[in-house]
């Protein structure tokens, strides 16, 4: 499958560069600086509402949760082993930091589009009807269908956690998305 290649999804009309960003995301031939620029420009377009709903329609979220798990596996074997064989290096950080980010910004704009102010259940738990942002994240993980691969190799398959492990996951993204700042 061809993709737009990086350096010309801004010569491409504003309707079609959320989508080739998507592309350059999940597809297995680019490379991790290529990924990192995606999800920045994935960031800033997430703001707009329409365009995370598209990216979030279109299956984001395999692509994002797959990095984000791959690290917070590294992490834990990391955690579980004297040996230095499992190595987080910087650009896993960083790459691991901006999709933590992309999940922060999507989730604040899937329940800008979802969830409205007259959303009693989501809003009447907080004051001033301010809903922090893991619980907007665990919202999203929770209502939208997404993709984890499975303990067979290179199988993918759909992701139906509950609320609480939606939760235990969107603190874990928040705190790697706010750390070091």
């Amino acid at each position: 499958v061809r993709i737009t290649p990086v350096d010309q999804i801004h010569g491409l009309a504003p309707h079609l560069q959320p989508r080739a960003w998507l592309e350059v995301l999940a597809s297995a031939n680019t490379t991790l600086d290529e990924k990192c620029e995606a999800m920045e420009e994935v960031v800033i377009v997430s703001k707009d509402k329409r365009h995370a709903r598209i990216l979030l329609d279109e299956g984001i979220l395999d692509s994002l949760l797959y990095m984000l798990n791959r690290y917070f596996d590294k992490k834990a074997q990391q955690r579980g082993t004297t040996s230095a064989v499992v190595v987080v290096d910087k650009r896993e950080l960083m790459s691991s930091k901006l999709a933590a980010n992309c999940c922060l910004t999507l989730g604040k704009a899937h329940c800008a589009a979802v969830h409205t102010e007259g959303d009693l259940l989501l809003m009447s738990m907080y004051e001033r009807g301010t809903v922090p942002e893991e619980r907007q994240l665990a919202q999203m993980l929770y209502e939208v269908p997404h993709h984890i691969l499975s303990k067979e190799p290179d199988v993918f398959v759909i992701q139906q956690s509950s609320m609480s492990a939606s939760e235990d996951l969107a603190m874990k993204i928040k705190e790697l998305a706010t750390s070091g700042r």
